[in-house]
This record gives C-alpha cells, sequence and structure tokens, in this order.
C-alpha cells in the first residue's frame, strides 16, 4: 500500500497492515504526521521494556523498573560521567621526554583520538626543536594498568573490538589493503606503510580490511598494541629525516628524563562524545570510563577504579541504586551491563543540555544500541518538546522502530504539549 494514501483508506485496513504500513516508512511518520496505527507499544514487548517522560514525570511506560541489557545505549551514561568527571573542555596529554643517551619517551595518557596526523604534528614539532637522532623509542603506558580488555569483548578482528591501553594510535585498528596478487599497503592514506600490515595481510585473502590489531599473534616481545604505536612512531620520525639507531621498547619514563613536548588532544572531552555518540566507539568510550575513574582515584587506570568512579557519579548526581543501574564497562559490549527504563529516563534528563551531541535519525535525536537479541533506542521526541523516551528490548524480535513511532505519534501526548505551551 502506497504510505501516502488518504486517511479515508487507512481507517479501512486492519491495525497489522496499518503497522506494517509504518515498518516500510516510519521516517515520514517521525517527521510530524498523525499516526493512524492503533496497536498499543506494550504489544510489542516480549521481553523487555519502554517509558516515555514529559516535564519530568512518565507518562507512558511498560516494564520501566525492571533492568535490561542497554547495549551501546549505555553510552549516553559513560558520556554523562565523563563531561561531569573530566569536563566537557578537557584535554588528553601526551608527553614527550628524552634521557643522557637520546632514547627518546612517549607516555601516553589515554587520548582516544591519538591519530597519524598528530603524531606528525608532534614530530613536526620535534623537528623544529633540532631532533635529528634518537638511540631507542621507549614507549610508557604505565598511566593504565588493565590485565584484560572489557567485559564483553571478544577480541574478533573487527574493530569494533579493539583493546584500551594508555597509548594507543588509530582506535588501535589498522586499515590495509591485500592486493590480488597478495602483497599489502595501507588502506589510509595518512598511514605510511607498516611492518605490522604485512604480517596481518599475510593471513588475509585479497580485500580491504579494518581491523582490530589485537586479533592477530603477536611477534617478539611487544603487544600489537605497542608494536602498531612504535611502528607509526618510527615510520613519521623517518619522514623528517630523524634517524632511529635502537629499537622499539616498552618501559615506564624515569624520573631523570626531559621533557620536551606535551601534546594536547585537538578535540575536547565534549567533542569526542560527539563523535563517541554518532560511531558507537566501544574504544573511545572506554577510554573515558577508564580516564574518569584515573581522574577520580589517581593513576594508573584500573577497571576497578573506573567502575567505583563511574558509580560514585550515578549514586552522587543520578540518585539510582546498582539494582537500576549496573555497569561494568563503559561502552554497552558487556551483557553484565543492566538499567532500568526508568533509570534511562533519569539519565536523559540530566542529558538533555548535551542532547544535541546525539546522533539524529529520522528528525530524532538518538542513540541505538544493538547486540545479538538486544534492540534499544534512548533519546528526545523533538516533535513533543523533547520528551525523553528510552525502549529496551531483549528478545529475538527487534520492534524498537514500531515502538518508536507509537510514542512519537501520540495524540494525547501532543494535546499536552499544546496546552502546556498556550497563555
Amino acid at each position: 500500500m502506497n504510505p501516502i494514501c488518504s486517511r479515508t483508506a487507512v481507517l479501512l485496513i486492519t491495525a497489522v497492515l496499518c503497522c506494517c504500513l509504518d515498518m516500510k516508512n516510519p521516517g515520514l511518520l517521525y517527521a510530524g504526521q498523525d499516526s493512524t496505527a492503533t496497536i498499543p507499544a506494550a504489544n510489542y514487548i516480549h521481553q523487555g521494556g519502554y517509558a516515555l517522560a514529559l516535564n519530568g514525570q512518565i507518562i507512558d511506560a511498560e516494564n520501566s523498573a525492571i533492568p535490561f541489557v542497554p547495549a551501546s545505549t549505555l553510552k549516553i551514561i559513560t558520556s554523562l560521567a565523563a563531561l561531569h568527571i573530566l569536563g566537557p573542555d578537557h584535554r588528553f596529554a601526551t608527553r614527550i621526554f628524552s634521557d643522557d643517551q637520546k632514547n627518546l619517551y612517549i607516555q601516553g595518557n589515554g587520548d582516544p583520538f591519538l591519530l597519524t596526523e598528530n603524531i606528525s604534528a608532534i614530530i613536526q614539532k620535534l623537528h623544529d626543536l633540532g631532533l635529528r637522532q634518537i638511540n631507542n623509542l621507549i614507549l610508557d603506558d604505565s598511566a593504565f594498568a588493565i590485565d584484560n580488555q572489557a567485559d564483553g569483548n571478544e577480541n574478533t578482528t573487527n574493530p569494533y573490538d579493539a583493546w584500551n591501553s594508555a597509548l594507543a594510535v588509530n582506535f588501535n585498528a589498522i586499515a590495509i589493503r591485500v592486493n590480488p596478487d597478495h602483497t599489502v599497503s595501507p588502506d589510509d592514506p595518512k598511514v605510511p606503510s607498516l611492518s605490522m600490515m604485512q604480517r596481518i595481510g599475510a593471513s588475509l585473502p585479497p580485500g580491504h580490511y579494518h581491523v582490530n590489531v589485537n586479533a592477530f599473534a603477536t611477534s617478539g616481545n611487544l603487544s600489537n598494541t605497542r608494536r602498531y604505536t612504535g611502528e607509526l612512531f618510527i615510520a613519521l620520525l623517518g619522514k623528517k629525516q630523524i634517524q632511529i639507531k635502537g629499537t622499539i621498547i616498552a618501559g615506564k619514563t624515569p624520573a631523570h628524563a626531559l621533557p620536551i613536548i606535551t601534546f594536547w588532544s585537538e578535540k575536547t572531552v565534549q567533542e569526542m562524545v560527539r563523535l563517541c555518540l554518532k560511531y558507537s566507539n566501544n574504544f573511545v568510550a572506554n577510554q573515558l570510563f577508564l580516564a574518569s575513574g584515573s581522574a577520580l582515584f589517581g593513576a594508573p587506570a584500573t577497571w576497578d577504579k573506573a567502575r567505583v568512579g563511574i558509580r560514585s557519579y550515578i549514586q552522587e548526581n543520578l540518585a539510582l541504586s546498582e539494582s537500576e543501574l549496573f555497569m561494568v564497562e563503559g561502552s554497552g559490549l558487556s551483557r553484565l551491563n543492566r538499567i532500568t527504563p526508568d533509570a534511562m529516563i533519569v539519565a536523559l534528563q540530566k542529558f538533555a543540555p548535551f542532547k544535541e551531541l546525539l546522533p539524529v535519525k529520522n528528525s530524532i535525536p538518538l542513540k541505538s544500541g544493538t547486540l545479538t537479541g538486544v534492540y534499544c533506542y534512548a533519546g528526545y521526541i523533538p516533535q513533543q518538546q523533547d520528551a525523553p523516551f528510552v525502549i529496551l528490548l531483549n528478545q529475538p524480535q527487534n520492534n524498537r522502530d514500531e515502538i518508536l513511532h507509537i510514542l512519537a505519534a501520540r495524540q494525547d501526548l501532543k494535546a499536552m504539549v499544546a496546552a502546556q505551551q498556550s497563555p
């Protein structure tokens, strides 16, 4: 049926057909057209819940006090905590030191956005300061002390499983191209050819890849995170004719080392949050999660410090108990994370000053969350006075769009909004 058929024709079809119509083109109705759907939102829920609020009050809900797996909608909580604990204008520092043996130390502090172009800027400053030769390149990632990766990280080749570290480049993922003749080349024009690309590419058929570097076998005594970081620094140092006589070493910066440069991240925490939510970047979310714990309890960052720190933020600023909101990591990868729809509404009300940081789908700012058997939305309905809503489905049926359609098109809610806006 044509989704722009007349109201008379729509009223003659069954509720089921009406619902199917909405699924084909939900954007039309989200944009503000009247809904003709008559099926209650609760009918789409088999295991899950939702809530819709207006002016601080829940006005429609189902199973709203039951905790569910939130998937990536949990990034809203992580973002809130990072904005509060670190501050929206906070910038991460990457510090460069040297010693009397001409060793160069790179000291990371968890910058989630340490990219190739940033390293090039660091090396340009070193060149401008007259650096022309170094002995060993020593990587200091001691600001994080994490023996295991985030719960839910399965270490697949997918970039969403990239490992966290105090010193990691390009989100700890690498882009390569395996050519038909099985030669390997960079698939990002900003990144030079690295030895680790050849090792990774040797195990892959021809194609384009963007992969988690730690999903592949290590070489030597360096983790792939450290090797990737070190090889990228060495390649870019070489491009500026800075000679490297030694090798890549993992180590802590000694007290006697002389500071040369402090590179402050180009992006603030607020800018990082916007990109983290837009691309649902698990690596960035957990870097912010770990850094928040470190800011509260001191370095090195650990998962336990982060959990305790975020828990403290939740209790003091959201007044939510662990039975309402429970976090083991910050990205939403873990199925141990839990939140009730009521608790997410509380978080969304707190997040309202930053709602422009959310990505927009069909004119609605929202964060989605998806795992196998988990389908979630959380955001604001602009046509209804930015009413906060959440949909948490832990079921095989992905009915979140149908539920959102019904919530966004409620005529009684529109009448309530209109009445509140009238003089």
